[in-house]
């Protein structure tokens, strides 16, 4: 089923890591990969508008994943580790998500999720660029075995973004992640996604 989402205040908050973190939770087959060069571990939110999943519409919910990249047959892929949302996505189960309920708060300049740990405030700046974090297609995740969809994005007007204040983001020592330094943030104001099985849209 294609699953077409319309977001806004959608930040990429990325810090560097080890090969061997990323080796620590890469399933069978999976292998460490860079992006820029580098090891990375990321934290994306933002905050569905609407869509549709089929032919149903979408509720509107706030969504935050954690993310980090490996190669999965042969072809560079988003590792989806937890994906957490608000009451409104949970209907994404049925379809197959691997969705939690969390309480979060997204909006422009501030990312919350008192039960997981995690505070982050930042401020939007000038034109940025995501790199090759904004160009994966193949994203990987488990739930009820290993799964497979591809994502198509639409155009968005990137800013680059600079934290505010103390970051805490006790959810990435959950998983087992060293990471160095502070985390490098792209922002979008609005975006859209598209996703579907990988045999739809390969």
């Amino acid at each position: 089923m294609r699953i077409r989402l319309s977001v806004h205040d959608l930040l990429l908050a990325s810090w560097e890591t080890s090969k061997e973190s990323v080796e620590r939770v890469a399933p069978p087959g999976a292998e460490p990969a860079t992006v820029d060069g580098r090891f990375l571990v990321s934290l994306v939110s933002f905050r569905v508008r609407g869509g549709r999943a089929g032919r149903l519409p979408v509720l509107p919910f706030s969504q935050l994943n954690v993310r980090t990249y490996v190669v999965w047959k042969g072809e560079p892929a988003v590792l989806f580790l937890a994906s957490r949302v608000t009451s409104g996505g949970l209907p994404g189960i049925f379809l197959g998500a691997p969705y939690r309920l969390a309480r979060l708060r997204v909006r422009r300049g501030e990312v919350r999720a008192p039960g997981l740990g995690l505070r982050l405030a930042y401020r939007p700046g000038g034109a940025g660029e995501p790199g090759e974090l904004g160009r994966h297609e193949l994203g990987i995740f488990e739930s009820a075995g290993l799964r497979s969809i591809r994502i198509a994005r639409g155009p968005a007007e990137w800013h680059s973004a600079e934290p505010v204040g103390e970051i805490q983001a006790d959810l990435l020592i959950a998983f087992g992640f060293r990471v160095q330094g502070g985390p490098e943030l792209v922002y979008a104001p609005g975006a859209s996604f598209e996703t579907a099985p990988a045999a739809l849209l390969s």
